[in-house]
């Protein structure tokens, strides 16, 4: 098949990472994989005023990143400058995606050689920045739905009556990220991951974090992010932050860590969840997402979205389980991240688009 991903930009979103892969893998399979995005967004004056006042550098420079695809194997197409894609810039072909709501608004009109319309769906972003309304109405177009947990297809089916909705699951690359048996932290660490937006719950992390540490002082905190911490962010003393780390080195920032702090208040999956716990590293995490169907009592903790307390407790229990214990928890984090891996996620998306290319128009 013959088939074109429509992305909103490039850069290091666990997002695109998906977007990638399963770009990769189609290849590999012997389709004709293109990703077609719109060039880097210039900053406005107001942007680049903020920036040099706060000394933190120009952000959207620093935040188009390109990584994920740099692979040989699939076509990048960027276009001349930001704009949205248009259907002059797409060769004909089986298959056109759609990989957030504003590329599910651009290709709506596009020609039926484009391809037939798929939405692949990771997260319901009806967040207070982004145009709700219209988020919502690209939800109802009748575009083919995949989805990457049960949660969003649960979303569709309630909310907008859609019940035709594939789900496939993420994986993760047992290549990349992984680690070998090892006994617990020497000094007990946490990490987690920073970044600004409220529903990634970093404030409650944080909260969890500083209220376990009044009771383990030694406590230390590993973070890595896309972004500096903003200004107002005040990160306790001695804690180890990782500004937008190699893809390579992200194995070792998860194998330093006890225990992994997954405090989404809304989530489409939380990839986090299994590259950890690949990492052999149990999750203390949030119902948010795919981790009630990852999380258990038997490899980690599974809280109520915003129970500070519950959190630092749990961080708690870590830091003070018996390392045999905890070598246990660990092995079972790991066994739980090999049920789930790119070549099964692969396998569903892969029928879902020809068994839609088979699919004879209505």
């Amino acid at each position: 098949m013959k088939i074109t991903f429509v992305v909103p930009t490039l850069n290091l979103s666990g997002g695109l990472r998906v977007v990638a892969v399963y770009a990769k893998l189609l290849t590999e399979k012997g389709h004709e994989v293109s990703v077609v995005s719109p060039n880097r967004r210039k900053a406005t004056l107001k942007e680049r005023l903020k920036s040099l006042i706060k000394w933190r550098g120009f952000v959207l420079k620093k935040s188009y990143d390109s990584t994920f695809f740099d692979s040989p194997l699939v076509n990048l197409v960027v276009l001349d400058k930001y704009r949205p894609v248009e259907a002059n810039d797409i060769d004909d072909g089986d298959i056109l995606i759609a990989t957030f709501w504003n590329t599910a608004e651009w290709i709506a009109d596009f020609p039926t050689s484009k391809g037939k319309k798929i939405y692949f769906i990771q997260h319901y972003e009806t967040h207070p920045w982004l145009p709700v309304e219209r988020v919502k109405a690209t939800l109802k177009q009748p575009f083919k739905k995949i989805v990457v947990s049960q949660w969003i297809a649960d979303i569709l089916a309630y909310e907008f009556g859609d019940n035709d909705v594939v789900v496939a699951p993420n994986g993760v690359d047992t290549q990349q990220f992984h680690s070998p048996k090892r006994d617990k932290q020497p000094i007990p660490t946490i990490g987690t991951i920073y970044s600004p937006r409220s529903f990634k719950g970093f404030d409650v992390a944080l909260e969890a974090f500083n209220m376990a540490k009044k009771f383990i002082p030694n406590l230390k905190l590993v973070i890595f992010g896309s972004e500096q911490p903003s200004q107002t962010v005040i990160l306790p003393q001695d804690t180890s932050y990782h500004l937008r780390p190699n893809q390579s080195e992200l194995s070792k920032h998860y194998g330093l860590c006890d225990a992994w702090l997954f405090s989404s208040r809304s989530e489409g999956y939380g990839l986090p969840i299994l590259e950890a716990m690949a990492c052999r590293t149990p999750v203390i995490g949030t119902r948010a997402g795919a981790a009630p169907e990852l999380i258990n009592q038997t490899n980690g903790f599974l809280l109520e979205i915003d129970d500070v307390p519950a959190m630092a407790n749990a961080i708690i229990a870590v830091a003070e389980m018996p390392n045999e214990q905890w070598l246990q928890l660990s092995q079972n984090a790991y066994e739980a991240s090999l049920k789930h891996t790119w070549s099964e996620a692969f396998s569903c998306f892969e029928q879902a688009l020809l068994q839609y290319a088979n699919t004879p128009e209505r």
